[in-house]
Parts: C-alpha cells; structure tokens; sequence
C-alpha cells in the first residue's frame, strides 16, 4: 500500500453557472421545502451531468508525484452545506482492483449554498513509482444537521470545467505516479 508523504489541500470553491430549476421551484422553496421537494431536488441532483468528479493533476513538473482531484456538484435550489468525501485509491496489482488508501482521504466542505454549481478539491503527494492512483467522491447535501441525500462517483475524464487544473482543463479518470 502507497504511503502518502505529504497531504496539500488546495480548497478553492467556484461558483459556476446557476443549476437550472423551474424559478417558481426556487423562490417557492427557498425558505422551507417540503418533503417531496427535498426527495425531487436530491434526486436531480443525484442525475445531474453537473455532479462529476475528476483527476485535474498528475505528477507534473510543477506538482510532481502529486495527484490533484476535483469533484463539482450542484446545489439544491434551497439552502443547504454541501460536503465532498474525497478518497485516493490505488491500483492493486494481485487483487486487480482500486483500494482506498486510509489516510489519503479528506472531507472538504463547500459551504452553506441556494443555487449554483461548486467545485472543490485537494492535491495529494506520493512517492516516486506509486504507481495507478484513481479516487472516488462522496457527495453530500446537509440541511439542519439532516443529510437530505448523498451519492458517490469515481473519477473520469473529458470535465472540461474542471478549475485550476496542470495543464489548464486537465481532467482524467486516473493517474500514474512513476
């Protein structure tokens, strides 16, 4: 199992273009949604092709041995904290699959949002010859300590808004650290 020298986090929040809910929804909702407008708005989310997570660095010269992921989800149209679990995982040669690597991970709050997209995100290094590294984010939406829905996507590529990324626009759904 890959040790992880050093743990960055590089936690910048964008606020994106707004999700697209009906208005009537958002102005309706905005203070207190009901039960069956939470359980829609979740549910839209959860679909939503604005909820991804990506590899944005890979063992660059300006990041070397360092792996940066990103992860983007929308808001609800109501208030509500938007939490992201992120989880580094390595390729597992014997076993032929990715396993977490417990103390590369990190939950990284996006705030207390209404309406938009956010992104998040943090870099971890490694040593040299890590090898295959991918990751996963949970996403969670929280609104009065109640975690209203969450849902889990592993990284991919081709998110050409992906932030602050090594080279502008990266996104990858894995990266090897050699």
């Amino acid at each position: 199992m890959p040790d992880v020298r050093v743990a960055l986090v590089t936690l910048i929040l964008a606020a994106s273009s707004p999700f697209a809910l009906p208005a009537s929804f958002a102005t309706a909702a905005a203070k207190n949604p009901t039960p069956a407008q939470i359980q829609n708005a979740v549910a839209s989310a959860e679909r939503s092709r604005s909820l991804w997570a990506t590899v944005h660095i890979c063992d660059t010269k300006r990041f070397l041995n360092t792996i940066g992921v990103r992860g983007q989800m929308p808001a609800l149209g109501f208030s509500s904290s938007m939490f992201m679990n992120l989880q580094i995982e390595f390729f597992n040669k014997t076993k032929k699959q990715f396993l977490p690597i417990p103390k590369a991970s990190m939950k990284i709050p996006l705030g207390k949002v209404t309406t938009g997209l956010q992104q998040g995100g943090a870099t971890f290094a490694f040593k040299r010859h890590t090898g295959l590294l991918s990751a996963t984010i949970q996403f969670e939406w929280v609104r009065g300590g109640k975690v209203l829905g969450s849902t889990t996507r592993r990284t991919t590529g081709g998110h050409k808004g992906a932030d602050f990324g090594d080279p502008p626009h990266f996104s990858a759904p894995q990266c090897r650290i050699r």
